[in-house]
């Protein structure tokens, strides 16, 4: 059997994999509608769970989110869980006992507050998200990225770069839903190719940018043979964090592929001589915010809606090859014409 028959056996294999997981885990809940009665009258307030205001895509999802608020004149708060899920229950309570009428949570995995998504859910609240994992009874909709996919792209173009039974770092946080999601997909890249790998796992509490430096730091510290030739992170913070850790350890030479995308990725791209690829979400921020206000629109007039609902962006690889020019996310159809994604800081 030639090598690029094996090469595509591996590939199917992959997706197939993937496919498995988004079968099993995403059509696990079974989709229903949502109606109540209609708002009229009263001054809306919409309470968004965000896992950490500090990333830089947080911080363009919640300025939106407050915009699409303002238009329409209604109250938006955002309660920071600092990257403590724990946290998530009490939040979610606090904002159900508060009379909040909708609800949306960010990058926060939804079984960590089953009980209080279901709760707002009696309670006539919807609650829609942005990324949590797995859709529990009681969410209305949800836009995530296919996570496989992504796992997919970045770990098969790191596999490009390296030798069979060449060693790397797999840094990702086992206590998100999505990470283990890509974390898995990638793990069938590299059993598969071969590949050699050490799992780190990301603290749960602390500042991620610093607890993911600090220990690639560590690593490639008692790493005094040099055997380490490449890291893969399940997010974007963790590989800039990596790459520059790398770098700081004078390891150019090691090759770091992340998943993800926000501005400061791309600046990480074309200046950091390590970070090479991510698999990014050419995530239209203003479009998914948008997106989950139309349903609030709809939930609020009394109009019946899909409960259980699930949307998608798709995965681009971008490495310091196609990499888009300052102020925009990278889209293969290019940016002649178009207005940048976001300011140049």
């Amino acid at each position: 059997m030639g090598k690029k028959m094996v090469k595509r056996i591996r590939i199917t294999l992959i997706v197939l994999v993937a496919l498995a997981f988004v079968v099993t885990t995403l059509g696990s809940v079974q989709a229903g509608t949502f109606q109540i009665k209609a708002k009229t009258g009263k001054k809306i307030k919409i309470g968004v769970l965000d896992l950490i205001s500090s990333i830089e895509v947080a911080a363009l999802a919640n300025n939106y989110y407050k915009k699409w608020a303002k238009e329409r004149g209604w109250d938006l708060q955002v309660f920071d869980l600092g990257a403590d899920v724990s946290k998530a229950g009490a939040f979610m309570d606090n904002m159900i006992t508060a009379g909040y009428d909708g609800i949306i949570v960010n990058w926060t995995d939804f079984k960590y507050f089953d009980q209080q998504v279901m709760k707002a859910n009696k309670a006539g609240i919807p609650v829609q998200g942005i990324a949590c994992g797995n859709n529990v009874p009681g969410v209305i909709s949800q836009g995530i990225a296919p996570e496989m996919g992504f796992a997919a792209l970045s770990s098969l173009f790191l596999v490009s770069k390296l030798a069979e039974g060449d060693k790397i770092i797999a840094y990702h946080n086992p206590l998100v839903q999505t990470s283990l999601f890509r974390f898995n997909t990638a793990k069938v890249t590299f059993d598969s190719y071969r590949i050699k790998f050490i799992e780190m796992h990301a603290p749960a509490t602390g500042d991620p940018y610093q607890n993911s430096y600090d220990g690639i730091k560590n690593a490639l510290l008692a790493d005094t043979k040099k055997e380490i030739k490449g890291i893969w992170t399940h997010w974007e913070g963790f590989g800039v964090s990596a790459a520059r850790a790398a770098i700081d350890m004078g390891r150019e030479e090691i090759v770091v592929a992340t998943c993800d995308d926000a501005p400061n990725t791309y600046t990480a791209l074309r200046e950091l001589p390590t970070l090479h690829a991510t698999s990014g979400a050419n995530w239209d921020a203003p479009g998914w915010t948008l997106r989950l206000f139309k349903v609030f629109d709809e939930v609020f007039a009394g109009k019946k809606v899909k409960d259980q609902e699930i949307w998608f962006s798709i995965p681009n690889l971008v490495t310091k090859k196609n990499v888009p020019p300052p102020g925009y996310y990278f889209n293969p159809c290019g940016y002649d014409g178009r207005k940048p994604d976001f300011k140049v800081k």
